[in-house]
């Protein structure tokens, strides 16, 4: 589950045996994750090691909290007297702090916290208050695309605990650690950057569901991801990720849903496409979302522009 769960992330043993075992280690320098999320790919897996690795993310709010979860005693200290001010209460009633925490929730994702962008990356305070947000949000979505559901009423726990636990077991220390740059850049930019012989892109961009009749996509799932508009990631965007990677020196695996444009600017005699049917609970999406309590399962495609066997690009 990485440092904590993020929506669309892959950091199960499911994703682990079919994405990982098809990433090369031979050659490869630099590890890049373009849409790094949780970056449970990279966390979750003690085999991943190179000279040097960077997180990205356009979210700069969780670049913030990753970055400050790479300094576990100092950000503990932070988080402590963030839940003994912000969210201490005297109530007692399990209902009753349901209610008190989600006040402070749905205050936090309706005021301009989320907007504001403008701060330094290391800001433990802002830190603390994003990973209360997006521990609490239901199925770990982007804050204003979930409901509250940060606070287990039967074990009297705000979810905001599991990351403090993971923090002080020093899980995900030297991970988090050997991370050598922490950047909220577009994908374009940091790609260009990078892009050569000795460089490993995985990317997970936030993909939506697209309606394969029509070829449209399905904003809602966007707005899970906190993609609410073209400008962040809407469907130029995907288009603009698709073409540049036709021109990509460095070896590359993409994880996305199917629809039509993927095998117009990708096509299957030209790049290794594989598949896996998983369980994504995630993929229910946000609160009040129609299909919230079913369990689904969706296709997830890996194309590379390597074979996998040999790790050799095509």
């Amino acid at each position: 589950m990485s440092i904590h769960a993020y929506f669309g992330g892959k950091s199960s043993n499911v994703f682990i045996n079919f994405i990982n075992s098809k990433i090369p280690k031979d050659g490869i320098k630099t590890y890049i994750e373009p849409f790094s999320g949780s970056m449970g790919t990279y966390m979750d897996d003690d085999s991943l090691k190179f000279e040097t690795v960077i997180y990205n993310d356009k979210n700069r709010h969780q670049v913030n909290l990753v970055y400050c979860c790479s300094k576990p005693e100092e950000f503990l200290t932070h988080l402590e007297k963030f839940k003994n001010t912000v969210l201490h209460t005297e109530e007692t009633d399990p209902i009753k702090k349901w209610n008190f925490y989600k006040g402070i929730y749905q205050k936090f994702t309706k005021n301009t916290f989320l907007d504001d962008t403008k701060f330094e990356i290391g800001d433990f305070k802002r830190a603390c208050m994003y990973a209360f947000l997006v521990t609490s949000s239901f199925s770990s979505v982007y804050p204003r695309g979930g409901g509250f559901s940060g606070y287990k009423k039967d074990k009297d726990r705000i979810k905001l605990d599991v990351l403090i636990n993971k923090l002080k077991k020093n899980k995900y220390t030297d991970k988090l650690q050997s991370i050598t740059e922490f950047l909220n850049i577009d994908f374009e930019e940091l790609i260009t950057k990078y892009d050569a012989d000795d460089t490993y892109l995985y990317l997970d961009p936030p993909y939506a569901r697209f309606n394969e009749g029509k070829g449209e996509d399905d904003t809602k799932r966007l707005f899970w991801y906190g993609s609410d508009d073209d400008g962040v990631f809407g469907p130029q965007s995907h288009r603009r990720l698709l073409e540049m990677l036709k021109k990509t020196k460095c070896r590359w695996s993409l994880s996305y849903y199917y629809f039509p444009l993927l095998e117009e600017l990708l096509p299957r005699d030209k790049y290794t496409w594989t598949q896996k049917e998983v369980f994504r609970s995630s993929a229910q999406g946000g609160n009040n979302h129609d299909a919230k309590k079913e369990q689904s399962k969706g296709v997830e495609l890996l194309i590379m522009n390597y074979d996998p066997e040999t790790g050799i690009k095509i």
